[in-house]
């Protein structure tokens, strides 16, 4: 007893120094993030843009119409997509499961695709719609065709499945990119990344996120029983069908919106709740939270590197993410050996 009492004290303060840490590491990323780019802005200045705000200051107006509601979504978009990872690797408990590696981002850019050709000077909220719906057709298609034989849905072949059915999405956005002239329109979304994000656009997305991530974090007790195992969650009351329809509804959320705005910016679904999970354990109570912090971390630490790659132009924020998780994925093929 004595020993549980002081396990469970440890895994509580390595939770409080995590979300101590990761709060510092943000405020540090937010202010490096508005004030780094093409022209250097001082912290003092960013404070006096938020208090003491003048139109006629080039630099007030930098940071409130571009580097804020930048910084803004690119947080929002990391949390967004590490929570979706967290869900998707503990209700398929999956150690490759992600948005990204599994062709959901690939499903939401078709949809986004025949957005910007049915409804051309659609709302955002129009495109999140569609958005949603391309990321629902790939999740039933890649979860459909992996469980279709006795292999199940084990990392490597859900994996397998997911790059399959990337590419297959990827090459009807492509077709219908160019069939109907908006390759460039496109092309920019590919890229992945949150340059030239409006103060509009960052209001449209916050509700979305918000709603993802508030309902993510109450079905939070119900994900870390269907982690122990669909066996073991029947056994103890869970109703695991339930559960992994709330989780895939969050995710679609998530993923839905944060691909509307910011386009597939790869492996943040995939990298953030392994290393949150190897820092405070494996209860979603807590590695849900953790995850949201962490994914808001990296993608803003991303853009940022993004930016001071080859200055003034910018680097794709999801070519930095994928520098960080292509090894990693390669690395989780070759030890899991594609068993569950």
């Amino acid at each position: 007893m004595e020993e549980k009492r002081k396990e469970k004290k440890r895994k509580n303060r390595s939770l409080y120094l995590f979300l101590f840490l990761s709060l510092i590491l943000l405020t540090t990323a937010f202010f490096w993030s508005v004030c780094t780019g093409a022209r250097e802005i001082r912290p003092s200045v960013f404070l006096e843009a938020l208090t003491r705000y003048d139109a006629a200051n080039v630099d007030h107006v930098i940071i409130r119409t571009l580097r804020l509601p930048r910084t803004v979504v690119a947080a929002a978009v990391g949390a967004s997509l590490a929570v979706s990872g967290t869900l998707m690797q503990a209700t398929t408990r999956n150690p490759m499961a992600s948005p990204s590696v599994l062709g959901i981002n690939a499903g939401a850019g078709l949809g986004l695709a025949l957005a910007m050709v049915f409804v051309p000077g659609a709302s955002f909220n129009q495109t999140v719609l569609f958005s949603f719906a391309g990321a629902a057709v790939g999740t039933v298609t890649i979860f459909g065709i992996a469980s279709a034989s006795r292999a199940g849905s084990s990392p490597v072949r859900l994996a397998l499945v997911g790059t399959a059915i990337s590419s297959l999405f990827s090459a009807c956005s492509q077709a219908v990119a160019m069939y109907f002239k908006i390759s460039q329109d496109l092309t920019f979304w590919n890229a992945g990344g949150v340059s030239g994000v409006r103060p509009e656009q960052a209001r449209l997305l916050l509700p979305w996120t918000l709603a993802g991530l508030l309902f993510a974090m109450s079905i939070a007790k119900s994900v870390s029983l269907l982690s122990l195992g669909e066996e073991v969650a029947v056994g103890l009351g869970g109703k695991t069908k339930y559960i992994k329809m709330a989780a895939s509804f969050a995710v679609l959320i998530l993923t839905g919106s944060s691909v509307a705005i910011a386009g597939p910016i790869s492996f943040v679904g995939l990298v953030t709740p392994h290393a949150v999970r190897f820092l405070i354990g494996s209860d979603y109570r807590k590695v849900l939270p953790c995850s949201m912090f962490a994914g808001a971390l990296l993608v803003l630490f991303a853009d940022v590197v993004a930016r001071m790659v080859n200055p003034p132009f910018e680097t794709p924020t999801g070519a930095i993410t994928a520098l960080i998780g292509v090894p990693f994925f390669i690395y989780l093929a070759a030890r899991k050996g594609g068993k569950g």
